[in-house]
Protein backbone atom coordinates (compact mmCIF):
# COMPACT_ATOMS: atom_id res chain seq x y z
CA UNK A 1 0.00 0.00 0.00
CA UNK A 2 1.31 3.43 -0.96
CA UNK A 3 1.25 5.89 1.94
CA UNK A 4 3.38 8.78 0.69
CA UNK A 5 2.18 11.03 -2.13
CA UNK A 6 3.00 14.42 -3.69
CA UNK A 7 1.10 17.39 -2.27
CA UNK A 8 -2.00 18.67 -4.06
CA UNK A 9 -0.10 21.83 -5.04
CA UNK A 10 2.70 19.81 -6.59
CA UNK A 11 0.28 17.51 -8.43
CA UNK A 12 -1.55 20.59 -9.74
CA UNK A 13 1.72 22.00 -11.03
CA UNK A 14 2.45 18.63 -12.67
CA UNK A 15 -0.94 18.75 -14.41
CA UNK A 16 -0.20 22.27 -15.62
CA UNK A 17 3.21 21.21 -16.94
CA UNK A 18 5.04 23.81 -14.85
CA UNK A 19 7.35 21.53 -12.86
CA UNK A 20 11.06 21.14 -13.64
CA UNK A 21 11.88 17.93 -15.48
CA UNK A 22 13.60 16.39 -12.45
CA UNK A 23 10.47 16.78 -10.29
CA UNK A 24 8.10 15.75 -13.06
CA UNK A 25 10.12 12.59 -13.70
CA UNK A 26 9.86 11.52 -10.05
CA UNK A 27 6.13 12.21 -9.91
CA UNK A 28 5.63 10.30 -13.17
CA UNK A 29 7.36 7.28 -11.64
CA UNK A 30 5.12 7.55 -8.56
CA UNK A 31 1.98 7.82 -10.72
CA UNK A 32 2.74 4.51 -12.41
CA UNK A 33 2.34 2.82 -9.02
CA UNK A 34 -0.36 4.99 -7.44
CA UNK A 35 -3.99 4.65 -8.61
CA UNK A 36 -5.12 7.31 -6.13
CA UNK A 37 -2.85 10.01 -7.59
CA UNK A 38 -3.77 8.97 -11.13
CA UNK A 39 -7.43 9.59 -10.29
CA UNK A 40 -6.58 12.96 -8.73
CA UNK A 41 -4.49 13.89 -11.78
CA UNK A 42 -7.33 12.95 -14.13
CA UNK A 43 -9.65 15.31 -12.27
CA UNK A 44 -7.07 18.10 -12.36
CA UNK A 45 -6.60 17.59 -16.10
CA UNK A 46 -10.36 17.80 -16.61
CA UNK A 47 -10.54 21.04 -14.63
CA UNK A 48 -7.65 22.49 -16.61
CA UNK A 49 -9.26 21.48 -19.89
CA UNK A 50 -12.54 23.13 -18.88
CA UNK A 51 -10.78 26.35 -17.90
CA UNK A 52 -8.92 26.45 -21.21
CA UNK A 53 -12.12 25.92 -23.15
CA UNK A 54 -13.60 29.03 -21.52
CA UNK A 55 -10.80 31.31 -22.69
CA UNK A 56 -11.49 33.66 -25.56
CA UNK A 57 -9.29 32.85 -28.57
CA UNK A 58 -6.76 35.54 -29.41
CA UNK A 59 -5.25 36.05 -32.84
CA UNK A 60 -1.47 35.74 -33.04
CA UNK A 61 0.93 37.09 -35.68
CA UNK A 62 1.83 34.75 -38.53
CA UNK A 63 5.50 35.13 -37.59
CA UNK A 64 4.85 33.63 -34.15
CA UNK A 65 2.82 30.77 -35.63
CA UNK A 66 5.61 30.00 -38.11
CA UNK A 67 8.19 30.06 -35.30
CA UNK A 68 6.16 27.60 -33.21
CA UNK A 69 5.62 25.26 -36.15
CA UNK A 70 9.33 25.37 -36.98
CA UNK A 71 10.17 24.42 -33.38
CA UNK A 72 7.76 21.48 -33.58
CA UNK A 73 9.15 20.24 -36.88
CA UNK A 74 12.79 20.77 -35.86
CA UNK A 75 13.03 20.17 -32.10
CA UNK A 76 16.15 21.28 -30.28
CA UNK A 77 18.28 18.75 -28.38
CA UNK A 78 16.78 17.57 -25.10
CA UNK A 79 17.30 19.78 -22.06
CA UNK A 80 18.71 16.95 -19.98
CA UNK A 81 22.25 15.69 -20.20
CA UNK A 82 22.52 11.91 -20.28
CA UNK A 83 25.69 10.33 -19.04
CA UNK A 84 25.69 7.97 -22.00
CA UNK A 85 27.81 5.45 -20.09
CA UNK A 86 26.48 1.90 -20.07
CA UNK A 87 27.80 -1.31 -18.67
CA UNK A 88 28.79 -4.07 -21.12
CA UNK A 89 25.63 -6.00 -20.23
CA UNK A 90 23.55 -3.24 -21.85
CA UNK A 91 24.41 -4.71 -25.25
CA UNK A 92 22.07 -7.60 -24.48
CA UNK A 93 19.07 -5.23 -24.75
CA UNK A 94 17.10 -7.03 -22.10
CA UNK A 95 14.23 -5.22 -20.38
CA UNK A 96 13.31 -5.03 -16.72
CA UNK A 97 9.68 -5.27 -15.68
CA UNK A 98 10.29 -2.99 -12.68
CA UNK A 99 11.49 -0.07 -14.81
CA UNK A 100 8.81 2.65 -14.96
CA UNK A 101 7.70 3.60 -18.46
CA UNK A 102 8.79 7.19 -17.88
CA UNK A 103 12.38 5.97 -17.41
CA UNK A 104 12.57 3.62 -20.41
CA UNK A 105 14.60 6.08 -22.51
CA UNK A 106 17.09 6.60 -19.69
CA UNK A 107 17.11 2.93 -18.65
CA UNK A 108 16.42 1.02 -21.89
CA UNK A 109 18.01 -2.20 -20.64
CA UNK A 110 16.65 -2.48 -17.12
CA UNK A 111 18.26 -1.88 -13.75
CA UNK A 112 20.91 -4.54 -14.27
CA UNK A 113 21.99 -2.83 -17.50
CA UNK A 114 23.04 0.33 -15.67
CA UNK A 115 26.62 1.24 -14.89
CA UNK A 116 26.35 0.96 -11.11
CA UNK A 117 29.21 2.53 -9.16
CA UNK A 118 30.10 1.30 -5.67
CA UNK A 119 29.83 4.05 -3.04
CA UNK A 120 30.16 1.74 -0.03
CA UNK A 121 29.99 -2.01 0.63
CA UNK A 122 26.18 -1.84 0.62
CA UNK A 123 25.37 1.12 -1.66
CA UNK A 124 25.67 1.55 -5.42
CA UNK A 125 24.55 4.50 -7.54
CA UNK A 126 24.43 5.66 -11.13
CA UNK A 127 23.69 9.08 -12.59
CA UNK A 128 20.93 9.14 -15.22
CA UNK A 129 20.99 12.81 -16.22
CA UNK A 130 21.12 16.41 -15.02
CA UNK A 131 18.26 18.87 -15.26
CA UNK A 132 18.80 22.42 -16.52
CA UNK A 133 18.01 23.69 -13.00
CA UNK A 134 21.07 21.86 -11.65
CA UNK A 135 19.25 18.91 -10.12
CA UNK A 136 21.00 15.56 -10.41
CA UNK A 137 18.83 12.54 -11.25
CA UNK A 138 20.22 9.23 -10.01
CA UNK A 139 19.39 5.63 -9.28
CA UNK A 140 20.38 4.35 -5.84
CA UNK A 141 20.66 0.65 -4.94
CA UNK A 142 21.02 -0.40 -1.30
CA UNK A 143 21.76 -3.98 -0.32
CA UNK A 144 19.45 -5.69 2.24
CA UNK A 145 20.01 -4.08 5.63
CA UNK A 146 22.35 -1.48 4.14
CA UNK A 147 22.51 1.99 5.65
CA UNK A 148 23.16 5.40 4.13
CA UNK A 149 25.52 7.42 6.33
CA UNK A 150 23.87 10.16 8.39
CA UNK A 151 23.59 13.37 6.37
CA UNK A 152 21.92 16.77 6.06
CA UNK A 153 20.25 18.19 2.97
CA UNK A 154 21.33 21.48 1.38
CA UNK A 155 18.47 21.48 -1.12
CA UNK A 156 15.38 19.48 -1.97
CA UNK A 157 15.74 15.75 -2.48
CA UNK A 158 12.92 13.68 -3.99
CA UNK A 159 13.02 9.89 -3.68
CA UNK A 160 10.73 7.33 -5.30
CA UNK A 161 10.96 3.71 -4.18
CA UNK A 162 10.95 1.50 -7.27
CA UNK A 163 11.78 -1.82 -5.62
CA UNK A 164 12.11 -3.08 -2.05
CA UNK A 165 11.74 -0.72 0.91
CA UNK A 166 13.66 1.42 3.38
CA UNK A 167 12.99 3.22 6.63
CA UNK A 168 14.16 6.27 8.55
CA UNK A 169 13.13 8.15 11.69
CA UNK A 170 9.88 9.21 10.00
CA UNK A 171 8.59 5.84 8.85
CA UNK A 172 8.78 3.00 6.34
CA UNK A 173 8.70 3.57 2.57
CA UNK A 174 7.68 0.89 0.10
CA UNK A 175 7.38 0.51 -3.67
CA UNK A 176 5.68 3.56 -5.19
CA UNK A 177 6.11 5.85 -2.18
CA UNK A 178 7.51 9.29 -2.98
CA UNK A 179 9.43 11.15 -0.28
CA UNK A 180 10.41 14.83 -0.17
CA UNK A 181 13.31 16.05 1.96
CA UNK A 182 14.75 19.56 2.33
CA UNK A 183 17.12 21.68 4.44
CA UNK A 184 14.97 21.14 7.53
CA UNK A 185 15.70 17.40 7.51
CA UNK A 186 18.78 16.90 9.66
CA UNK A 187 20.79 13.74 10.34
CA UNK A 188 18.84 11.72 7.80
CA UNK A 189 19.85 8.04 7.78
CA UNK A 190 17.84 5.66 5.52
CA UNK A 191 18.13 1.92 6.15
CA UNK A 192 17.06 -0.73 3.62
CA UNK A 193 14.86 -3.59 4.78
CA UNK A 194 16.53 -6.88 5.60
CA UNK A 195 14.56 -9.02 3.14
CA UNK A 196 15.55 -7.47 -0.22
CA UNK A 197 17.64 -4.78 -1.86
CA UNK A 198 16.08 -1.35 -2.28
CA UNK A 199 16.24 0.53 -5.60
CA UNK A 200 15.20 4.18 -5.72
CA UNK A 201 14.99 7.03 -8.20
CA UNK A 202 16.25 10.30 -6.71
CA UNK A 203 16.35 13.92 -7.76
CA UNK A 204 18.85 15.95 -5.74
CA UNK A 205 18.77 19.74 -6.05
CA UNK A 206 22.02 20.28 -4.14
CA UNK A 207 24.68 17.91 -2.73
CA UNK A 208 24.07 16.29 0.64
CA UNK A 209 26.45 16.81 3.56
CA UNK A 210 27.57 13.80 5.57
CA UNK A 211 27.62 14.44 9.31
CA UNK A 212 29.71 11.53 10.62
CA UNK A 213 33.27 12.12 11.78
CA UNK A 214 34.88 10.11 8.97
CA UNK A 215 32.09 10.42 6.39
CA UNK A 216 32.49 14.21 6.35
CA UNK A 217 35.80 13.72 4.55
CA UNK A 218 33.81 12.75 1.47
CA UNK A 219 31.78 15.99 1.34
CA UNK A 220 34.16 17.78 -1.08
CA UNK A 221 33.97 14.77 -3.43
CA UNK A 222 30.18 14.76 -3.19
CA UNK A 223 30.04 18.46 -4.14
CA UNK A 224 32.38 18.03 -7.10
CA UNK A 225 30.46 14.98 -8.34
CA UNK A 226 27.11 16.77 -8.09
CA UNK A 227 28.16 19.77 -10.16
CA UNK A 228 30.19 17.79 -12.70
CA UNK A 229 28.60 17.63 -16.16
Amino acid sequence: MINHHPSSDRLTAFSAGSLPLSQALCISAHLEHCAQCRRDLKQLNQVGSELLSQLTPVAVPDALKNKVMAAINNPEPTSIVETGERSPSSIKHHSDSQTPRCLKKLIPNGFSGLNWKRLSPSIHATKLCSDVNGSKIEMIKIQPGGQVASHNHTGEEITVVLSGSFSDDSGIYRQGDIIFRNKEDKYHRPIASQDSECICLTSVEAPIQFTGFFARLFNPLIRRSHYAS
